[in-house]
């Protein structure tokens, strides 16, 4: 009878062991590649269904930044604050490798709303731009728009009537300016404020620029009213939002973008006062930090939401 080494049978074991080992990681492989084929079919379909439209009202000081981003990623800036203090906020929101933003919307050629386009248009690849064309004198103004030339965004001149579509069931509508302005000069540019009014199923968000007494009263015609949440305009100077206009939009609740101690007095005592009286829910950037909007297309939830940077 033929004898085996006990050093023959220890490697005929670990051969099996081996074997076995190896079918183990070739039968795991296996499976994690089926379920990676099944959730890159399914997941992103699951995601977009259940992903809320998002907007931010950024604390950006005394100013005006906007950052929407739909179910399906669609991402709008409206309006860019007074400096770069923007790319902050948008690095806090925006995945690391994120580079693009596909639209950016400018209200009126104001400082504290267009400074941080500069820049932006620069560090990232925007698809379009939107503005009126009013004329203005602003040297940033010159170079956002040169920048724009030269980074080959669409350029696009708005007024009412107009509707950018940003997917399915959302869209901003434009309501003001009331007609074109495109090389026009104006004395008073928060008279070519661009309002808009977001909608989302039955979310209705109204965005307001600075727009003046005299801009609001052109405006319900065409608007869905009441409305859930009001921007009120022009940082809560007591020269918007007038009593009649609130009493028409009725919004449910009210946000103020408003920098802290700022020079104007705003929010202005006789603006909170209209506030007040129609019993809103007033949320001001000086004091809650960061806003967050949040809609599945039915009633929206806002909350205070302080981003790191």
């Amino acid at each position: 009878m033929a004898l085996t080494s006990p050093s023959r049978t220890r490697h005929r074991r670990l051969t099996r062991f081996s074997n076995h080992v190896r079918m183990t990681i070739v039968l795991s492989g296996l499976c994690f590649f089926a379920v990676f084929l099944f959730f890159s079919e399914t997941k992103t379909n699951l995601f977009e269904e259940h992903h809320p439209l998002r907007v931010w009202v950024f604390d950006v000081g005394q100013g005006d930044a906007i950052f929407v981003e739909t179910p399906e990623g669609r991402q709008v800036l409206i309006d860019s604050g007074p400096d770069q203090e923007v790319l902050n906020k948008l690095g806090s929101v925006l995945s690391p490798w994120d580079r693009t933003i596909d639209d950016v919307l400018l209200t009126h050629p104001h400082e504290d709303h267009l400074a941080g386009f500069v820049e932006l248009l620069k560090r990232y690849d925007v698809e379009t731009v939107y503005e009126t064309g009013v004329l203005s004198s602003s040297p940033t103004y010159k170079v956002f728009s040169k920048v724009v030339k030269e980074e080959n965004a669409n350029h696009i001149f708005v007024h009412s009537g107009m509707e950018i579509s940003l997917e399915k069931n959302i869209s901003l509508r434009i309501l003001a300016p009331d007609q074109s302005l495109t090389g026009t000069k104006l004395e008073n540019l928060n008279m070519a404020s661009i309002v808009v009014e977001l909608i989302y199923g039955e979310t209705s968000i109204l965005l307001t620029g600075d727009a003046p007494f005299e801009e609001e009263e052109d405006l319900w015609a065409d608007m869905i009213v009441p409305i859930d949440i009001l921007k009120v305009a022009h940082h809560g100077s007591g020269t918007s939002t007038s009593q009649h206009f609130l009493e028409v939009t009725h919004p449910r609740e009210t946000v103020i973008s408003v920098g802290e101690g700022n020079d104007y007095g705003h929010p202005h005592p006789v603006l909170l006062k209209r506030l007040q009286e129609i019993g809103t829910h007033i949320w001001r950037t000086d004091q809650d930090g960061d806003i967050l909007i949040i809609s599945f297309g039915g009633e929206p939830e806002i909350q205070s939401n302080p981003l790191p940077f």
